[in-house]
């Protein structure tokens, strides 16, 4: 809808999910900043760095890159550039896999550092990595899921359950 209706009452209309788009206002651009900074514990640049990293290793194949993001504010991630379901759907179909047509395998996964989820998921990656590991893929499937394109949430279910059995198991002194 967004890319037939293209303007409206002045404004260019722009998909969440494409790559950051320019602001068309500085302040729509500040207002976001200055959201995010109410309740930052912010990483330094290394730390952003070294994080966005580890979740490029941590998420391998799954995903063909991660970057971070200032639009963000609320949501700790963001699925970026990916096929409408519908079009999802017809790559599935047993005529387009018999010609060799498949949907591609990883996912654009930007993120929001600023997020405190993000800012925790960095200290877990050095005191606890296997948890930690596991927080990176569900903030993925957590994304995917939110884009409307997960196929299927059955691999995420035993993974749920290491995380709650986690978050119940008594604190290690």
């Amino acid at each position: 809808v967004l890319v037939i209706l293209g303007r409206f009452a002045d404004k260019q209309l722009r998909s969440i999910e494409t790559v950051d788009p320019p602001a068309s206002k500085e302040g729509e651009a500040k207002e976001g900043e200055a959201k995010a900074e109410e309740g930052k514990a912010a990483l330094s640049a290394d730390q952003e760095k070294a994080l966005v990293d580890w979740l490029k290793t941590a998420l391998g194949p799954r995903v063909t890159g991660v970057e971070a993001t200032q639009r963000l504010v609320d949501s700790p991630a963001i699925i970026a550039d990916h096929d409408s379901a519908a079009t999802r759907k017809i790559l599935q179909m047993s005529e387009f896999r018999a010609l060799g047509i498949n949907r591609p395998q990883g996912y654009k996964l930007q993120v929001n550092l600023r997020h405190p989820l993000l800012v925790s998921l960095d200290a877990a990656r050095l005191e606890r990595p296997d948890l930690a590991a596991l927080v990176a893929h569900q903030l993925l499937d957590n994304a995917v899921l939110a884009a409307g394109i997960m196929d299927g949430a059955r691999d995420m279910v035993p993974r749920l359950a290491q995380l709650m059995h986690a978050a119940l198991r008594p604190s290690e002194p």
